[in-house]
C-alpha cells in the first residue's frame, strides 16, 4: 500500500474520533457535578442539623482550647521570670560568697607585693653571746607578720601555707609551727599589698628587720614581686561553741 495513502486513511478516522471526545469529556463532568449536586440535596434535613452542631461543637472547643492555651502561655511567661529573678538572687548570693570566701582566705588569691626570707645565722657569735639569738622563732616570724598587716597587706602565705583569722603561729622545738604544720629555716613570708608601702614598713630603722641585720645580714631577704599566687587556707573551719544568733538569722 501506498505510504501517503496509508497516512491519509490513519488521520481521517484520528480527527471524528478525537471530535466526539471533547462532547464526551464535556457530558461525564456535567454528570458528576449534578450527581454531587444530587447527593447533596438528598441528605435528610435532620443529618444535616446534626452537621451543623457538630461544627458549633467543634467551633467551640476550639475558642475554648485557645482560651487554655493563652492561659498556659501567660503561665510559662511567670515561671520564665520568676525563674530569671532567682537567677538574678542566685547570682547575687554567690558574688557575696565568693567575697566571703576571698575575706576569710578560702580561695587562691594573685597579686604584687613582697617576699621576706628569714634565716637561721650561720656566723660565728661572739662569746657570751646565747646562740639562740641565730635562731629564727615564732616571735620573729609573728613580729614580721603583724608589720606587714599593719602595713596594709592583704593576704599572707608562710611556706606556702596560708593565714586565715584565727591563724597561730607558735615554735615547737626547732620548728616554728603555722596552725598544725611545721616549717623550718629557711622562713619564706610572701604578702600581697602594695609592695612599696610594705617594703617601707619592713625597712623602717630600729624596725622588726634591722634587728636580724645588726646580728647577720644574711638573715633576711627581701624582695619586691609584681605577682604571685598564695594558695587558699587550708586549715579547719569548723567552731564546737561559736554560732549565730537568732534574732540575725
Amino acid at each position: 500500500m501506498n505510504p501517503f495513502v496509508s497516512k491519509i486513511s490513519r488521520v481521517s478516522w484520528e480527527i471524528p474520533v478525537s471530535i466526539l471526545c471533547i462532547p464526551l469529556g464535556v457530558m461525564i463532568y456535567m454528570a458528576t457535578i449534578k450527581q454531587t449536586t444530587r447527593s447533596t440535596r438528598n441528605i435528610p434535613s435532620g443529618v444535616t442539623g446534626r452537621i451543623d452542631s457538630v461544627e458549633e461543637d467543634t467551633q467551640l472547643k476550639n475558642v475554648q482550647l485557645s482560651g487554655q492555651v493563652n492561659h498556659l502561655q501567660e503561665e510559662v511567661t511567670k515561671l520564665q521570670n520568676a525563674m530569671a529573678d532567682e537567677s538574678k538572687q542566685g547570682k547575687v548570693l554567690n558574688q557575696d560568697l565568693q567575697e566571703l570566701k576571698l575575706f576569710a582566705g578560702l580561695t587562691d588569691v594573685e597579686g604584687p607585693g613582697i617576699t621576706v626570707t628569714l634565716h637561721d645565722s650561720t656566723r660565728q657569735l661572739p662569746p657570751g653571746e646565747p646562740d639562740t639569738d641565730k635562731i629564727i622563732h615564732d616571735v620573729d616570724v609573728l613580729r614580721v607578720v603583724n608589720e606587714l598587716w599593719a602595713s596594709g597587706a592583704e593576704a599572707i602565705a608562710i611556706n606556702g601555707k596560708r593565714l586565715s583569722i584565727g591563724s597561730s603561729i607558735r615554735c615547737v622545738g626547732p620548728t616554728v609551727l603555722i596552725d598544725d604544720a611545721k616549717v623550718a629555716s629557711p622562713i619564706v613570708i610572701r604578702a600581697i599589698g602594695d609592695a612599696n608601702t610594705l617594703e617601707g614598713a619592713l625597712n623602717l630603722p630600729g624596725g622588726v628587720l634591722d634587728e636580724f641585720r645588726s646580728l647577720d645580714p644574711a638573715m633576711v631577704e627581701l624582695a619586691k614581686v609584681k605577682k604571685q599566687v598564695l594558695p587558699a587556707f587550708t586549715g579547719s573551719t569548723q567552731h564546737t561553741l561559736l554560732t549565730v544568733p537568732k534574732e540575725t538569722k
